[in-house]
């Protein structure tokens, strides 16, 4: 998981690695003027070079970040599996709506991201964005872009607890919040 924060007028981003068996140790922390993909793609290379294995496979999970994600092509290339936050998509879908239409079209967000057939998932939220699209343009745009991103955990058949845990950056927001 990687993500962005402000510590003392400094943008840090941090890594934090969530291990088969569940711990999930902080990997990195590195300092830069904004949340940028030279700060992240340096964290990047600094874990490989460290030793983190990249041979069984990664996941990322990141908010969103157009900074981040470069990084991690930049480091991984293009093949790498990245999950989009949720709870982040959700924000900036819903912030492009007045106050009346938020409700009904977040229990249709999460109806999708719940859903545990991919094909399914993405139809629900390919449908929302086309009756979006008269009225909210924004909304829908939102939910575009990195909408398959969204449900990279849902494509990988991961279900219960542990697709809760790595649909979101709470994990890591959690460890920055312990450092504060």
């Amino acid at each position: 998981m990687l993500d962005g924060i402000e510590l003392h007028g400094y943008t840090n981003i941090v890594a934090l690695g969530i291990t088969t068996e569940g711990e999930k140790p902080a990997l990195g922390l590195w300092d830069g003027s904004t949340e940028n993909a030279t700060v992240a793609a340096a964290l990047l290379a600094d874990l490989v070079d460290r030793g983190l294995d990249v041979e069984q496979g990664l996941l990322f999970v990141i908010d969103g970040s157009k900074a981040l994600r470069k990084a991690i092509r930049q480091v991984f290339g293009n093949d790498v599996l990245v999950q989009r936050c949720v709870e982040h998509k959700e924000r900036n879908v819903l912030d492009h709506l007045p106050e009346r239409d938020r409700e009904p079209v977040n229990v249709r967000l999460r109806r999708a991201w719940k859903e545990t057939d991919h094909g399914i998932a993405l139809e629900q939220l390919y449908t929302l964005a086309l009756e979006l699209d008269h009225a909210h343009p924004g909304a829908a745009a939102s939910l575009r872009e990195g909408m398959e991103e969204t449900l990279t955990v849902t494509r990988l058949g991961i279900t219960g607890k542990l697709k809760l845990t790595l649909q979101s950056t709470n994990p890591c927001e959690s460890m920055i919040s312990t450092v504060r």
